[in-house]
């Protein structure tokens, strides 16, 4: 359980950040592959390869870093809502339909998906970027760490102590 590693002198963001950095490395390594693979496997052209491939990494870290969070946050709780994440990223950010022949709850919330600007940071890799598209898109989807970390390091005691309450309530319930 979280605080395990209290044991050994360990403090709560070292053991969340121990135990992200195997996520963080396997996520990488997907995200390599996955871009090398559209590249050589598919033939997908970049005009620039290296942000190609960078958007890749940090999407990768984006993505993993919040579905680690809200996992070890929240537990079994946390696991259903990144499966609901990322069921409306795919069908929010125009990663299946364009956005505009989506619905009109898709198209609100279309500008505050982190996908979507994975999305836009890799076309301005593949197919060029105007000014400093690809930068601000990838700030924008850097920022999305903001949040995540936060709730993963600095809000991580409390909300531990209201998972244990709750937890607590519902086995005294007798019915979980």
């Amino acid at each position: 359980g979280p605080g395990n590693a209290s044991r050994w002198g360990l403090r709560l963001d070292h053991e969340y950040f121990g135990r992200y950095a195997i996520f963080a490395l396997l996520a990488l390594l997907q995200g390599t592959l996955v871009c090398l693979g559209d590249t050589y496997f598919l033939g997908v052209q970049a005009n620039h390869a290296l942000q190609f491939l960078a958007v890749g990494w940090l999407a990768a870290l984006v993505f993993s870093n919040i579905v680690y969070t809200l996992t070890v946050s929240f537990g079994d709780i946390g696991k259903a809502v990144a499966v609901v994440l990322l069921v409306m990223q795919v069908a929010g950010s125009g990663g299946t339909f364009p956005i505009e022949m989506t619905g009109p709850v898709f198209q609100a919330i279309y500008p505050f998906l982190p996908f979507t600007h994975g999305i836009n940071a890799m076309h301005a890799a593949m197919a060029g970027a105007y000014h400093m598209e690809y930068w601000i898109e990838l700030g924008i989807l850097a920022s999305y760490l903001i949040p995540s970390l936060a709730l993963g390091v600095v809000f991580r005691r409390p909300v531990i102590k209201a998972n244990d309450w709750i937890i607590e309530k519902l086995e005294s319930t007798k019915l979980i």
